[in-house]
């Protein structure tokens, strides 16, 4: 966010918050969506297209440990363990999801009078989104899944932002290390002592989306795909609606042309939409073949190589294979 803004932000803060509370009041929260993934997978994006018609209030990365101060606790993918009790974070989590919490960062895109529920997007909440699902049921959770590769480059153009830039870091989560990490221990400290950006943060990509495929049964969260929404945007969104909604039903989305092919916010110059160039398969042309090989390697250690067929476009039986495998 430019400084601009949220100077702007903080300026509107008092009126915005008796608006919100207002909302809160008169129950226009009850339904809450919960939009998660990765950094540079296309959350902001997928966001404005689910809010396409300005209904949600919508609440950008309320966790994020860095630019929300009451998350300063919270690891950068902090993760809590099924059966533990976080009495600071369920606390938090529920001034979140009631829409009680304000922040003039998070709730910078807000500027309507009535609302219709809670869009909130995080990028840092994969490993304790089974947590919180479990105290919180009514949560619609949505995982936004894209290519690692693609996320792993788009984050190397943007290495001054606020990333987990060493897989070592999420070792030192004694809970996470016991649950999941200890069979892949070799393998974070390989990658650790190889230096290298990209496959750093495939790594990173693989941990985070490895753990919320394994907790969630099918049917507990809605997965949807960057590249499909990108190639049918229509449709994809619909999809998640009629998630929502917890209905059958058409749900059908008609998004206008301006809505789908406008930038996000935190899109940037480098970005390949911009440069004209695909960005599903542009990775391609900019990592070295060695590089591509090391990271197909790691994800085959979780499961994860086959995500991808060779056009950059998800391939649904492995997802099956591996989402909610025990």
């Amino acid at each position: 966010m430019h400084i601009e803004q949220i100077i702007i932000s903080h300026l509107l803060k008092p009126v915005r918050d008796v608006t919100l509370h207002a909302n809160r009041l008169l129950d226009n929260y009850d339904e809450v969506v919960w939009l998660i993934g990765d950094g540079r997978s296309g959350t902001t994006w997928i966001s404005d297209l689910l809010n396409h018609d300005r209904t949600y209030r919508e609440m950008f990365e309320p966790f994020h440990p860095q630019h929300v101060d009451e998350m300063s606790f919270l690891a950068p993918h902090q993760y809590v363990s099924p059966g533990d009790s976080h009495d600071q974070l369920e606390n938090i989590a529920a001034d979140v999801f009631s829409g009680t919490f304000t922040h003039p960062v998070v709730d910078s895109a807000n500027h309507s009078h009535l609302y219709n529920g809670l869009l909130i997007k995080d990028i840092f909440a994969n490993l304790f989104a089974y947590w919180a699902s479990l105290r919180f049921p009514n949560l619609k959770i949505i995982l936004l899944l894209r290519n690692p590769f693609s996320v792993a480059l788009s984050k190397s153009k943007k290495k001054e932002w606020y990333w987990v830039t060493d897989p070592l870091l999420l070792l030192t989560q004694q809970n996470l290390y016991e649950d999941y990490l200890r069979p892949f221990e070799y393998l974070i400290r390989k990658t650790s002592e190889s230096n290298d950006y990209i496959l750093r943060q495939i790594l990173i990509w693989s941990i985070i989306n490895y753990i919320p495929l394994k907790q969630f049964a099918p049917g507990q969260i809605h997965i949807t795909f960057y590249e499909e929404v990108y190639a049918d945007p229509d449709n994809l969104v619909s999809s998640a609606f009629r998630f929502i909604k917890n209905t059958k039903e058409n749900c059908h989305v008609k998004l206008d042309e301006e809505t789908v092919k406008r930038p996000s916010r935190v899109v940037s110059k480098e970005s390949s939409l911009l440069q004209g160039k695909s960005p599903v398969t542009s990775w391609k042309d900019e990592l070295p073949l060695r590089q591509i090989e090391t990271g197909l390697h790691i994800l085959d250690e979780f499961g994860l190589a086959d995500l991808y067929d060779e056009d950059s476009m998800p391939n649904h039986d492995a997802l099956h294979s591996i989402h909610g495998a025990k």
